[in-house]
């Protein structure tokens, strides 16, 4: 695979990713620039999809 000449940006929060998600959509880039902007929304993506796991709690959960 071809090394990237773009860097990965890093998001921290999730209206940074909603942001991220729609410059990649409407943006006219390079390859390499939507590979890395692709992989900072996923990147991102998951993280704060774990970060976010403690809070997404069925309520009565405990009851069970």
């Amino acid at each position: 695979m071809s090394e990237l000449k773009s860097k990965v940006p890093v998001l921290h929060n999730n209206q940074e990713l909603e942001e991220a998600i729609k410059k990649y959509k409407s943006s006219d880039l390079s390859v390499n620039e939507l590979l890395c902007q692709w992989q900072a929304i996923r990147d991102a993506a998951l993280n704060l999809g774990l970060s976010n796991k403690d809070t997404d709690k069925v309520p009565g959960q405990d009851s069970y």
